[in-house]
């Protein structure tokens, strides 16, 4: 009788093309494998920085309407400020006219909340943790390379303005400024200074006065206040400028890059 080897006897040698056909299989199940894991890193990453853009709009975003919102004070500030500094040219110092307290208010007490402080809690994350590596745009890279350079620039501007409040604007005040009108003003600090000034007609009861007239000079009152609207003036026209130009185009790379909408306001 007859007998057939089974394919599967240890004594069965197999062909060329079964080792062949194995070896494709094998090969064909760790290249799935491998391809399959590449796609879900892939689509986990895409999924990740799409997480941390939309984190890092929402901030810069915040930080684009706080900067509007310092703008306009500065702004409203540098009109006082003129204000200040043609009335102590000229006019009368014992007999003050009704605007004169208040734009010196604007001058020498409120300094430090028309300072822009940029938030880059976010942005220090992404460095920090390398998660920037997501963000695989490279015209989006530029951006964030851009609006970090100007923060810094940005604080670096600060500390010179913190700096000539606290050596010449702050003792100015001391010296001179009439805080019992002040606490008439603000109702005895029911309301903020800010608050206060921006009740346009409100008046305090309290006649104020320049506070030892004797040293006070006109001259020099004049050219603090002149110098110090000069470096109002080139922190706003110049290192606030640049931050925002850099915020706008943050703003809109990640429009492009990742489909967020436009805010009316920006």
């Amino acid at each position: 009788m007859e007998v057939h080897k089974h394919p599967h006897d240890i004594t069965h040698k197999k062909k060329w093309r079964e080792y062949l056909l194995e070896f494709l299989m094998l090969f064909l199940a760790v290249f799935l494998g491998f391809l399959a894991e590449n796609i879900r890193e892939h689509i986990s990453e895409n999924s990740k920085a799409k997480e941390l853009a939309e984190s890092l709009y929402q901030e810069v975003y915040a930080d684009s309407v706080t900067m509007h919102n310092k703008i306009t004070m500065r702004l409203r500030k540098e009109d006082q400020m003129q204000y200040f500094r043609k009335y102590v040219s000229d006019s009368n110092l014992i007999d003050l006219s009704a605007n004169f307290y208040p734009s010196f208010a604007w001058t020498t007490v409120l300094t430090t909340s028309i300072i822009f402080e940029p938030n880059d809690g976010i942005l220090s994350q992404l460095r920090n943790s390398g998660a920037l590596r997501y963000f695989k745009d490279t015209h989006l890279q530029n951006c964030v390379s851009g609006i970090s350079v100007a923060i810094a620039n940005t604080r670096d501007r600060n500390t010179q303005e913190y700096h000539f409040i606290e050596q010449f604007i702050r003792p100015f005040a001391l010296k001179h400024y009439d805080f019992k009108w002040m606490d008439d003003y603000t109702q005895d600090g029911k309301l903020t200074i800010l608050e206060a000034l921006q009740q346009t007609n409100y008046h305090s009861s309290v006649r104020p006065v320049i506070k030892h007239p004797e040293e006070f000079s006109r001259q020099d009152a004049e050219g603090l206040v002149a110098y110090y609207l000069v470096l109002l003036r080139a922190t706003r026209q110049l290192h606030y400028r640049a931050y925002i130009d850099r915020n706008h185009e943050l703003l809109q790379a990640l429009r492009d890059e990742y489909g967020f909408k436009q805010e009316r306001d920006d």
